[in-house]
């Protein structure tokens, strides 16, 4: 199994970060060109079950069926289940940090984890996500909005 960890500091307080992985309103609009769109599927306590249509790629559109699970207070895990990226976990922890936010996320493929391969998939990986923060803070981060952050007081494993 290859892991790659990104970390990052949001300048802005934890809770709009946190809540900032659940405004899937923001998603079309912010990030056309590079996560597309979600639509949620289903809705069970603190996970949620979402379909993501990624951007066109030569007139197709891929597809992704994604459980998000949020483990409270600062634990979000996204289990990609089918279509593009099956089988591929991200995990994403949140920290308070002086200057906002930190965010540590460790992406999880069912790949060798052989040096060269691991080297590029960071490189990769990286700049797609600072990419997809960037555009989040060209717009101030969007917060609050639909569906919203799971309840805090239910204990879930991811």
């Amino acid at each position: 199994m290859l892991s790659v960890t990104y970390t990052k500091i949001i300048p802005y307080p934890f809770e709009v970060v946190l809540s900032q992985y659940f405004d899937y309103e923001h998603v079309k609009y912010v990030h056309p060109k590079t996560l597309g769109e979600y639509h949620l599927v289903e809705t069970r306590g603190n996970v949620l079950i979402y379909e993501q249509l990624w951007p066109r790629r030569f007139l197709l559109r891929s597809r992704s069926l994604v459980r998000q699970t949020f483990c409270p207070p600062n634990e979000i895990c996204f289990d990609f289940l089918q279509g593009r990226y099956k089988g591929v976990r991200v995990r994403s922890l949140l920290y308070e940090h002086a200057d906002g936010t930190r965010v540590e996320e460790t992406y999880f493929m069912n790949l060798p984890d052989w040096s060269w391969l691991r080297s590029w998939l960071s490189r990769s990986i990286m700049r797609k996500v600072d990419q997809i923060w960037d555009e989040d803070l060209q717009v101030k981060v969007c917060h609050g909005g639909w569906p919203g952050i799971p309840r805090r007081d239910v204990a879930v494993v991811c």
